[in-house]
Parts: C-alpha cells; structure tokens; sequence
C-alpha cells in the first residue's frame, strides 16, 4: 500500500519556500509516494495541487482572513511585510479529505492567513504523524523568519525589534508560549534544509526537544542542466565576448538578501581591478529600483521577472558566475539552481551558503558584509579561466550527489517511516 502525504503550502509556486515544497512533493511523487498538496493560493494546473479554496463562500473567508492577518501585522510591527507573522488568522483543515486520508502531514507554509495555531492544534487531535519543514525561521520563533541576530528565541522571545511596542511581556512572548503549548500536543518532527538552520532549532527553546534532522533540497537535473553558453545568451539577448555576472531573487529590495553589499564590491572591481573590468557586465533577475541599477558602475542587463524555469536555466547558463550577498539564508533555491547548471557562486559565509559552495571548488564564500573580500572572491573565479572550468564541473557533480531528486526523496521517505507506527 501507497504511503499517503499531504504538503501543507500556502502557495505551490510563489516564492523560495513554496518552489522548495513543490520540487520536494514531486521528488516524492518520482519515488512512488501518493503525495499532494494542500495549498491556500493555486497558481499551477498541477493536479496533485489542492485548493483549500474552492466555494464562494471558501473566497469570502479567505479575503477576511488575509486581510486581518495583514491588518493585524501592520498594527503591531514596524518592519517590511513578512518579516514577522502573527499566527491568529487560519483556516481549520482536519475535516478535510486529504488530511483525514493522510499518513504523514508536512507543513511548509502557515502564513498569510493559511493556518493559525489553533489549525494546527486541530491537527494535533488527529493523532497523526507531523512533520515541520523549515524554510526559515519561523518555527523556531515567536514570529520573525529570520533573526537579524536576535536571540531572544533561546528562552521565550520579549522585547521583539520587530515590534512596534515591546517589552519584556510583548505580543512575542505570549505568541511563544503559546507555540509551545501547541507544539507539545503536536510533537512535530522537524526537518531543516541547511545544518545551520539545524543548529539554530536545537538551540531554540521551541524545539530543542523535538527529533530533528536535515535533508537538502532537490532540484530537477534535467531542466537546470549545463547548456551551451552563447547559445543561451543568444536567446536572451546578452552579449558574448564579456564576463557575466547573475544576480537574482525574489525582491532585490529585501535589506536581508543584501543587494547593496554586492554594489559596494562591484565598486571596488572597478575601483581596483582596472584590468578586468572592461570585461564586466552584470545580469539582474528579480524586482530592483532603477535608483539602485544606477549605482553599479558597469553596464547592467535587466531579465526583470523570470517565468518558467527552462528560461531561469539559462540566466544561469549565459552567466559566468551567480552571486548571492544574503546576509542571512536558509538554502536558497538559486544557489542550488545555479550548481545544477554548473555555474560557480559567489557567497557570503552565512547561514546554510556553506552547504552549497564549496570555497574554492563550487565557488568562493566571502566574509559576513566584506565588500573587499566579495570582490576578491569574483575577480579569483573570472582571472583564472581554469579555475573556472574546474569550477563549473565541479559544481554539476555537487549538483548532483547533493540535491538529486531521488536522494531526497528516499532521505523524506526513510524519516516518514521511522516515525511512522508499526
């Protein structure tokens, strides 16, 4: 009999955490596991996706809660949209068929209105086997996805940056105790997708407790491939007879994914490294202002947003190197992307990056916020055309040890099992 798994996303194919949660549920579906997902937003025609929306009535519900979600966060926090989710907005899915059905439940998603703390206590009465897949950091916080260095998570949070009135007995604090009181009927079993994120739920006084173990994300080998590189760049426009350099994301205005680290070092490229830079252009996909594009100091092409991940494949295929200056992540699908296509990374040393750049073997990892090392790390890989094929092989092969699809997917499968009952 089938091993029956249900994904819990609030998107299937919007942002880095749903596309994670969508490769893996496809990783699993190739290995032979009835796997579906149970979204909040449908956006693909995949139908192995669920919508939890489906009536008028479902539509009405679904805009009252977004809307009091967002509400509530703009009434109480100071930072962007997303930085910080109040888990008081959800939907109750135990009477769903899926979820009744289910073997294993695997949350990915809760935000945006999706699944409050009380959806999950209602899971909770099931008795079924959870599973936590952490994409951030949100599991193992009151609220915030990401810490920014706070560490306020080790004890009960209090006294949250994020809010705009804290103090030691702040709406954080009481979100925490309250995740723990749910957490304890839930029993969820965790799994991260980088070693760090897996250090920081061990030290987390959410979850030091639960059984925690970390499995990489998959990417398909087969649409992120190393292709011909004029071939590519022809397609998109780009010119050959230059060195390429990629940068991408979601929204290049995220102060975490620190777009304005990689122009302070391609300034001191062109500050100090008069040789090579007449050779530079750079590539950006993703959302930035123009007021930004005009302080990069070489010639920029602009993809804008990137549908269709054929067409994501040769962004990376046409560069000659991807750079990321995340000042904190978790396993970004891009880097993995990047690998898959054989194209070498330049990084910051944070987070989950050393899980997927290898320095000097799959690319250079510069220290946190050094705009002089950064730069080093690119004129390194482009001044050494040895180097940098030894790079691009290597990066296939890590590629594919590290993130194949099968790998993954048994990695989830052996968890499942070991937590399933006899």
């Amino acid at each position: 009999m089938k091993l029956n798994v249900v994904h819990l996303s609030t998107y299937d194919i919007l942002g880095g955490a749903a596309i994670a949660a969508y490769r893996i549920h496809n990783a699993l579906l190739k290995s032979g596991i009835n796997s579906k997902i149970l979204v909040q937003s449908k956006l693909s025609n995949d139908s192995t996706v669920i919508s939890s929306v489906n009536s008028s009535l479902d539509v009405m519900k679904y805009h009252i809660r977004r809307i009091g979600d967002k509400l509530v966060y703009k009434t109480l926090c100071r930072k962007s949209w997303y930085a910080f989710t109040i888990p008081y907005f959800g939907l109750d899915i135990s009477n769903n068929e899926l979820i009744k059905k289910a073997d294993i439940i695997n949350v990915h998603q809760t935000n945006n209105g999706f699944l409050s703390l009380k959806s999950l206590s209602k899971l909770a009465e099931l008795k079924k086997p959870v599973f936590f897949t952490l994409h951030d950091m949100w599991a193992l916080t009151a609220g915030c996805h990401y810490n920014n260095g706070c560490e306020n998570f080790l004890e009960e949070c209090g006294n949250c940056p994020l809010l705009r009135i804290k103090g030691e007995n702040d709406i954080s604090r009481k979100i925490h105790h309250q995740k723990k009181a749910v957490y304890k009927k839930l029993n969820p079993n965790i799994i991260t997708c980088s070693n760090w994120m897996n250090s920081e739920a061990k030290r987390s006084s959410l979850l030091r407790e639960n059984r925690i173990r970390t499995i990489h994300y998959p990417v398909n080998a087969e649409i992120f491939k190393p292709v011909d590189k004029e071939s590519a760049r022809a397609e998109l426009g780009l010119p050959n007879g230059k060195f390429l350099i990629l940068a991408g994301a979601m929204d290049l205005n995220d102060e975490r994914k620190g777009f304005k680290h990689l122009i302070s070092a391609l300034k001191v490229i062109d500050e100090q490294y008069g040789d090579i830079k007449q050779r530079i252009n750079i590539v950006v996909f993703g959302t930035i202002d123009e007021k930004v594009i005009g302080e990069i100091p070489f010639k920029v092409h602009q993809l804008g947003r990137i549908s269709g991940e054929e067409k994501i494949a040769l962004c990376y295929n046409s560069a000659d190197i991807y750079v990321t200056t995340a000042l904190q992540d978790n396993l970004p699908n891009t880097v993995v992307e990047s690998l898959s296509c054989g194209t070498p990374v330049v990084a910051f040393n944070t987070g989950g990056l050393p899980d997927m750049v290898e320095h000097m073997r799959t690319g250079y990892l510069a220290e946190l916020k050094s705009a002089t090392d950064f730069a080093k790390g690119i004129i390194t890989i482009l001044s050494d055309s040895e180097l940098l094929d030894k790079m691009k092989t290597n990066c296939r092969q890590t590629a594919l040890k590290k993130f194949n699809e099968e790998t993954v997917a048994n990695q989830y499968l052996e968890y499942y099992r070991e937590v399933l009952p006899d």
